[in-house]
């Protein structure tokens, strides 16, 4: 006695019920007509009409997922032949989940993961063939690049890069899957769950340094510089923010500054001392520290805020710069370089002699002279006044002459 399947389910079906159409064969030709014939579901969770056993037609219901066997076993006066079908029923569509090493960047490119549950080959599977043809859609301004797609893992698990706009600070770009565009083994469409989309924040501000000292132009050894000068010794302040909370404690913070002094009538040497963590998020995104001067040959200075108590008189010019290499926001990117800046503290006033050359005193003088005699026949005689040290806001209303015109040309901060 054999036994010839007329109708079965696929070897993978995503059908909760199915139908079996079978005849019992004598000689593998001739019908049995006398068979008693028993039909029964084997490591399977389902139920099947026994009573349609005998007619050849049997209808499964109610079956779960995983792994089935259907058997049919005719008995006669030919013996017994029993036949069985193992098939899969498989009714869960497949998704995937986006990933990426972290959802905040400051990268012009990043990697992203895309992890299939099961392979989703139906259809055309996942392509990425170019920004217009591809199964990762991308809302913001932003695209794929193509070129970069790589399957890590066959039919599984792929990565490809997002390129992100060089020419945005910050911003976000939303990461998601697209729908139904392949299906299983089973024939289930490509669904989405949670984590088939992905946010990812970019930014790339750097870090806010403000000072309520004014900004001068300095010209300083044949270089240009911008400058902020003061001669408030009541502690000017000078504030450095992040855009975003970091995870760097105060002593680390305060180890990345650098101060360099660019001149100095008197050398001077500093202290650091911390003052103030704000905490208004995850981790501080301001602090404060106090510069103190006193009369050595070193400098160290503070972080975010910086509060000057000058104990000693004198001129200096300092340069102020962070080494942003070694600071982490708290969503572990590192921050962006930002400009070093100087600061000129000076509380000595500039004085003017214009008869005598400059005086031995203290305070800073002016020596005026000309290549010329007293005498001349010139239109045109130059006049040289240097200063001491650099002035601020000089101009041709601070000087007077009688029988000419005077023109004013800066030569530098302290030659005119």
């Amino acid at each position: 006695l054999t036994v010839k399947f007329l109708e079965t389910p696929h070897a993978f079906s995503n059908l909760s019920s199915t139908k079996f159409v079978f005849e019992v064969l004598v000689g593998g030709s001739g019908a049995c007509n006398n068979c008693n014939i028993t039909c029964k579901l084997v490591d399977g969770f389902g139920r099947i009409n026994t009573p349609q056993c005998e007619h050849g037609t049997v209808l499964c219901k109610g079956l779960h997922d995983g792994n089935h066997k259907f058997e049919v076993c005719p008995n006669g006066t030919q013996g017994v032949g029993c036949s069985s079908y193992n098939w899969t029923v498989d009714t869960v569509p497949p998704t995937a989940n986006i990933t990426a090493s972290s959802d905040f960047t400051n990268a012009l490119n990043v990697s992203i993961n895309i992890s299939f549950s099961e392979p989703c080959t139906g259809g055309r599977g996942f392509v990425c063939s170019s920004v217009d043809a591809c199964n990762l859609l991308v809302y913001g301004v932003s695209q794929v690049i193509p070129t970069s797609l790589k399957m890590l893992q066959p039919n599984l698990q792929y990565s490809v890069l997002v390129g992100l706009p060089s020419t945005a600070q910050s911003g976000r770009v939303i990461l998601v899957m697209d729908k139904n565009f392949c299906t299983d083994r089973a024939g289930n469409k490509f669904e989405r769950n949670k984590n088939s989309s992905f946010t990812l924040h970019f930014d790339r501000r750097s870090i806010k340094l403000t000072t309520h000292v004014p900004r001068r132009q300095l010209q300083l050894n044949g270089e240009t510089i911008l400058v902020r000068a003061t001669n408030n010794y009541k502690k000017p302040k000078v504030c450095l923010t992040f855009p975003e909370p970091v995870l760097n404690t105060s002593e680390e913070i305060k180890n990345s500054l650098k101060a360099e002094i660019l001149y100095s009538l008197q050398m001077s040497e500093g202290s650091l001392l911390p003052l103030v963590d704000t905490k208004k998020y995850e981790g501080p995104s301001r602090f404060e520290f106090k510069v103190r001067w006193f009369s050595q040959s070193n400098f160290t200075f503070s972080a975010m805020r910086v509060e000057v108590a000058t104990y000693k008189f004198d001129t200096t010019v300092v340069n102020v710069s962070i080494d942003t290499n070694s600071i982490i926001s708290r969503h572990g990117t590192s921050i962006s370089p930002v400009e070093p800046f100087a600061l000129i503290y000076d509380s000595l006033r500039p004085a003017v002699t214009l008869s005598a050359p400059p005086s031995e005193s203290s305070r800073p003088a002016v020596m005026l002279r000309t290549p010329s005699r007293n005498w001349t026949r010139e239109r045109n005689i130059p006049v040289l006044i240097k200063f001491v040290k650099p002035v601020f806001g000089f101009n041709c209303s601070h000087t007077s002459i009688t029988g000419g015109k005077l023109q004013r040309q800066v030569i530098s901060g302290y030659l005119y």
